[in-house]
């Protein structure tokens, strides 16, 4: 099984493809096959791309994580990882719920290596007392 270590974790991930790296980054709970499942099939056309996908600490099989304690840890987990795995490289990435919300990091912290950024389902604004969003609303209930 691949491994990268970095200074707080040992990630795990997988590779599919050649060219240019994307980092696919998953949410919060998950693996790296959410990520794999939803955006394989976006490439099955297009050529050209490395495809990186990463459990994110505390998940899949990522282990060795205990000194991991908040966003920030997790954030330089994953810029240590792209480092060691495409060093000094230009990349593109994608981020789901939370991984979006890593993807906002790390476009701050590299804005000048990203190619460019997909965002599905991002977390913007973490704290839910600083969200507006509409009242919940159950549009039907299947007793089935």
């Amino acid at each position: 099984m691949p491994y990268c270590k970095v200074q707080k974790a040992d990630i795990y991930y997988e590779e599919i493809g050649e060219g240019t790296p994307i980092i696919m980054i998953h949410g919060y709970s998950p693996d790296h096959r959410l990520m794999k499942g939803c955006m394989e099939p976006v490439f099955d056309k297009r050529h050209g791309w490395r495809r990186i996908y990463i459990d994110l600490p505390g998940m899949g099989k990522t282990r060795n994580y205990d000194e991991i304690a908040c966003s920030d840890d997790m954030l330089d987990a994953v810029q240590d990882f792209i480092q060691a795995a495409i060093p000094d490289q230009n990349y593109a990435i994608a981020g789901e719920s939370y991984g979006g919300y890593l993807t906002n990091g790390l476009i701050h912290r590299e804005e000048n290596n990203i190619l460019g950024a997909a965002f599905i389902c991002p977390v913007i604004k973490p704290n839910h007392q600083d969200r507006t969003v509409p009242e919940h609303e159950v549009l039907k209930i299947d007793e089935n």
